[in-house]
């Protein structure tokens, strides 16, 4: 009797000694770290879980609402959504404070009623009010007699882009479409005040509108320094403004630039000029060819740090008409003797689009095509020159020809250099025919 007295006793002993059970665990207990890395995590692979997840409480709201908003698109083709989601932005101030991509989407001016007027300085409100963008990109209709132009724009949105544009948190700029008609004195001020974090610029189809002076204008007391440069290079005032793009007196200074991309490209000149202002800080250079003159290439010889270059040419170009691979090889041969280069990327027309039709334009046999240029460009990059080169991809377009037989015809004639090669293969008529997938 004693003894079980006794164990009782250490029972209830025991008991007291343990910790009271703990409450269930509650969501509102987590922490907010942990939510938000949750957030940032669904934001980047599911958005609508994310949208979802704005719905459960407050809490969660107030965390995961403004993940929904890094990345806004404004536009004036809805009238009554643009309108409403931009006086929405104009109350939230939390909701700007997360934006860090803006998109604008402007239509043809002649469409624009009073209302889109409206908008669009609605659309300037936002713009100067985001404290914290990291790219904008401004899209308007290339091919229109209507573009946006910088001249027609109001004071009010020119002047929020110019602050966007000037914010320490800027990094990226698109502009794609607009006419900046401006001398280029004006256009030096468009950039005067933007921020030296700005460094990653892309100029496209913008300079129909640029002209210079009859008076050389004063080297800017202050250039912006950019690592990165996108333009286009389709037309004579492409080349005059990619040559202003080269002065001194550009608001731009290209010599530290690493990373070039040049679309649609009609002029080797132009692209020689750029390579050589940049020289050795050069380290990615990608080139879209639509047409160039046949004895032509590009320049590289001042560029000894390229070490990525990718090559692709437009329908102009295929190997059964008219090669690019005399014009590869002569680009290749202006390379230093101590170059760089790591990663080279061709993306090739093996046949015209215009012979779709197989019943009319049955696809040529493969052994019709001349790969005495397979053999010239493998004896180029089998080389010593080229003995760093270790990733080597080709992708060919074609119409419905043997592309995998000759690719495999190409490589033997490169010889060793054949067998390295990465080959990718695309239907350009109707691509979800065959699979690009590389062998």
């Amino acid at each position: 009797m004693f003894r079980l007295r006794q164990t009782w006793l250490d029972l209830l002993q025991l008991l007291a000694a343990s910790p009271p059970p703990r409450p269930p665990l509650s969501i509102s207990a987590l922490p907010a770290e942990l939510l938000l890395a949750v957030f940032a995590s669904l934001a980047d692979a599911d958005a609508a879980a994310l949208r979802a997840c704005t719905l459960v409480c407050s809490e969660w709201r107030a965390l995961a609402q403004p993940r929904l908003f890094h990345e806004i698109v404004l536009s004036t083709e809805d009238m009554r959504k643009s309108i409403a989601f931009q006086q929405f932005m104009l109350s939230s101030p939390t909701i700007r404070a997360a934006v860090r991509a803006v998109t604008v989407h402007f239509p043809d001016l002649d469409s624009w009623a009073p209302d889109r007027r409206r908008a669009a300085n609605l659309m300037a409100d936002v713009l100067e009010l985001l404290p914290r963008p990291e790219s904008l990109r401004l899209y308007g209709a290339r091919f229109s007699d209507y573009r946006i132009k910088w001249s027609r724009l109001s004071n009010h949105l020119k002047n929020s882009i110019r602050t966007l544009l000037h914010r320490p948190s800027m990094t990226t700029l698109l502009i794609d479409g607009w006419v900046l008609d401006v001398n280029h004195p004006e256009f030096n001020t468009v950039f005067a005040d933007a921020s030296t974090s700005l460094t990653s610029i892309s100029l496209l189809d913008i300079s129909d509108g640029i002209w210079g002076v009859h008076e050389v204008p004063a080297v800017p007391s202050r250039r912006l320094t950019l690592d990165k440069l996108t333009v286009t290079n389709t037309f004579s005032k492409d080349v005059k403004f990619i040559e202003w793009l080269s002065r001194p007196e550009s608001i731009f200074d290209l010599e530290q630039l690493t990373s070039l991309h040049v679309v649609e490209s009609r002029d080797d000149a132009s692209v020689s000029l750029l390579t050589s202002l940049i020289g050795p800080s050069l380290e990615h250079l990608e080139v879209n060819i639509s047409y160039t003159p046949q004895d032509s290439s590009i320049g590289l010889s001042t560029c000894t740090g390229l070490r990525s270059l990718s090559l692709s040419f437009g329908v102009f170009y295929t190997e059964l008409y008219y090669s690019s691979l005399p014009w590869i090889c002569a680009t290749l041969d202006t390379l230093s003797p101590h170059n760089a280069l790591a990663s080279l990327s061709l993306s090739l027309y093996i046949t015209h689009p215009r012979n779709t039709n197989t019943r009319v334009f049955p696809p040529p046999p493969v052994g019709r095509f001349n790969y005495d240029r397979w053999a010239r460009l493998g004896a180029v990059l089998g080389g010593p020159k080229f003995a760093g080169l270790g990733d080597v991809r080709v992708q060919l377009v074609h119409h419905g020809i043997d592309a995998r037989g000759y690719s495999q015809m190409a490589a033997g004639r490169m010889g060793e250099v054949g067998e390295r090669v990465r080959w990718r293969f695309l239907r350009d008529d109707s691509p979800d025919v065959e699979d690009a997938t590389p062998t």
